[in-house]
Order: C-alpha cells, then structure tokens, then sequence
C-alpha cells in the first residue's frame, strides 16, 4: 500500500525512511476505513511541519519511467525560471515527447501579457520542438487546455523541481488528494491518478543544488516558496551603494553615466532587501547575517563562515535582467552600469533578454 499523500510505500519500521507510519496507528485507521496517510504528510498537512527524511536517488528511476509514457508533462515556475528549467531534466528528458507547463503566471506584473510570457519562454528555450502551456494552479487559469491536451495521450508524467506546483496542478487537474503544502519535496514516490482514460503520474520533486532555496532548511524554504505575490521594489543608487537581498547576495554597484542608473529587483516577500554605502557593507553584513537581512532567516541555519561565495561582474543595460536562481531578479529600467554580484558558490547566476520590458507602461 502507497501512502494517498506522498506516493511512498507505507513502512512500519523506521521512521527515518518515506511511508512511515506506526503500525497500530495504520491498523486503527484501516479498521475504521480511514484515509491512510504516513506520518510525515500527516504531520505536514495537520500542524505545518515537516519531518525530514532519506530517499533514494530519483535519476536512475526517472529514465525507466519515461520508456513507459507517452508524453512527459515539464513543469518550470516562471518567477524562477533559471532555477525550474534545470539542464539535467532536459538532459533526461531529451529523447521523449514534452509538454512544458509554465506556471505562476499570475505572480507577474499585470502588464506582463500571456502571449508576451509565451514568446519570452519559447525564445528562451530555442529550438526545442515542445508545446508551451501557461498555468495558474492557484487561479485556475490554463487548467482546461492543460487537461484537454493531457487526453490525448495514454499515460502521462508529471515532472518538475521542487516548489513549482508541480503537485498542486496535478491534484487541480485530477481531483487526486495528495499532499499539497508549502514545503518541499512532499511527493516521495509516483503518484497515479486517472483522467477519462488517460493515467497520470505525479513524480517527486528533484532538488538541482543550483537554487539558493536549496541551501536552507525546510522550514526556511516554505517562507520563500509560499506567496501570493512577489515584492518589487525600484532603486536609484549612487555609486558609493550596496544592495544586499537578503544575507546571502550582494551587489555592488558602479557606472560612469552622470545619470544614476534605475532598476527594479523581484523576489518573494520574505526576502528583506537593504541599501547601504560600501563604507558600511562589510560591517552590517556580518552584524546583520540571518537579523535584518533575510534569508536565511537565523544566522546559525546556515553560518556565514561555512560558506564559499562566488563573485561575477556584469554590465547591464536596459532590456535586460539579471537572475539569481531561487532568489529573484533585477530588471534595469535605465542603464548602462555594472554590478559586482558576491553569492553563494554554486547559485546560478544569468544576465538575460528582460521578461519585463522597462518601456511598457503599466496598467
């Protein structure tokens, strides 16, 4: 028997492991004809927290699953597309037909239209002969052509990182009761569900180590993951300025232009950006680690001293955007400058074609 929640093979010997849950407890449940859930979904869904736990690689299982669907169903978040459309799910994914779902639409500026999203993600992916469908799981939006396009097929995978709403769509699209929470890696193993004759699996989330929500805890995660709306916020800095998103990213600004340059950075809520000079940074960066400049959100989840950071000089100029995976991304609304951006070793880092244009007006 599979956990409802999670996909896992319930287990009633070690609770490190995915699917446990206490025996007795399984028995009382299976006797009253209870929904049957392991004890991390339970604890999940019921009190908000979640148990970690140890499982097995999931890349030496995806290539097997894929000889047996008919088409593979990629999901990315818009809001993080650097860190979503990771190039080793495209390297697994390479020999088989894909539909790319982009979700979270709705988390971008009104202005931002769905046929611009579109041709901004096809330019983005170059070549790759793959359908494009743009979804809101929270508002439903694109739910219908997504399903329609999903019975064509026989049986169908669902396949994404952690944290893009993999799952939510899933369970939107099925009406499939599994474990839909804040936090990250909740399905463990595949999840089956049938739509008309067509059957459909939810894989588990893959973690890319490329994100900077990778290097915090679950807890942490759920605080970046979970939001109904991404803070932006416009800067006009001088050339003495730093800007920090939270503790663990840090620009340094320069230019030559008597006009200071203007940008606007997105990230989600929690994250707590500050302007200071650089007579200042090094100072309040140390004193201000994990305190007023979030994430992570307590200095000693991830100590600054254990960290090997990075540093990348890029110019900028309008039209353009700089993307920290898992973090935000800053869009120059007048240019050129350059940025000295110090991160954390291993986050990855793209100046890329704006997303947002900095000359439309926004509604």
């Amino acid at each position: 028997m599979k956990c409802k929640g999670c996909g896992a093979e319930i287990q009633h010997e070690d609770e490190t492991l995915p699917g446990y849950i206490p025996k007795e407890v399984f028995e009382k449940r299976t006797l009253a004809g209870e929904e049957v859930l392991c004890q991390r979904c339970f604890r999940a869904r019921h009190y908000g927290k979640l148990m970690p736990v140890q499982f097995q690689d999931f890349w030496a299982q995806l290539i097997n699953i894929i000889k047996n669907v008919d088409v593979v169903v990629w999901i990315i978040d818009i809001t993080d597309f650097e860190g979503s459309y990771d190039p080793k799910i495209f390297e697994a994914l390479s020999s088989v037909k894909k539909i790319l779902v982009v979700n979270k639409i709705d988390l971008l500026p009104r202005a931002v239209t769905v046929q611009e999203i579109e041709s901004w993600v096809r330019r983005q992916v170059g070549d790759e002969p793959l359908d494009v469908i743009l979804t809101s799981a929270t508002r439903r939006y694109g739910l219908r052509r997504l399903k329609e396009k999903l019975l064509e097929f026989r049986r169908v995978l669902f396949v994404g990182v952690t944290n893009v709403g993999k799952s939510s769509l899933f369970k939107e699209i099925t009406g499939k009761d599994v474990s839909v929470t804040p936090f990250p890696g909740t399905t463990l193993g595949l999840i089956r569900a049938k739509l008309s004759n067509t059957v459909l699996f939810d894989s588990p989330g893959v973690i890319t180590n490329r994100r900077l929500i990778d290097f915090l805890s679950p807890e942490s995660q759920k605080k970046l993951t979970h939001t109904d709306h991404l803070s932006r916020f416009t800067f006009k800095p001088d050339k003495n300025s730093v800007i920090f998103l939270g503790g663990v990213c840090r620009l340094d600004i320069d230019f030559r232009s008597e006009l200071r340059p203007i940008f606007q950075i997105f990230a989600n809520e929690a994250v707590k950006f500050h302007q200071t000079r650089k007579v200042k940074a090094d100072t309040l960066w140390k004193r201000q680690y994990g305190k007023l400049l979030v994430p992570p959100f307590d200095p000693e989840e991830l100590p600054m001293e254990s960290l090997n950071f990075q540093e990348k000089r890029f110019e900028l100029d309008v039209s353009e955007e700089l993307a920290i995976a898992g973090l935000g991304w800053l869009s120059v609304r007048r240019g050129p400058f350059e940025i000295c951006l110090k991160t954390i070793d291993g986050i990855y880092i793209r100046k890329r074609e704006a997303l947002i244009n900095p000359a439309r007006k926004e509604r």
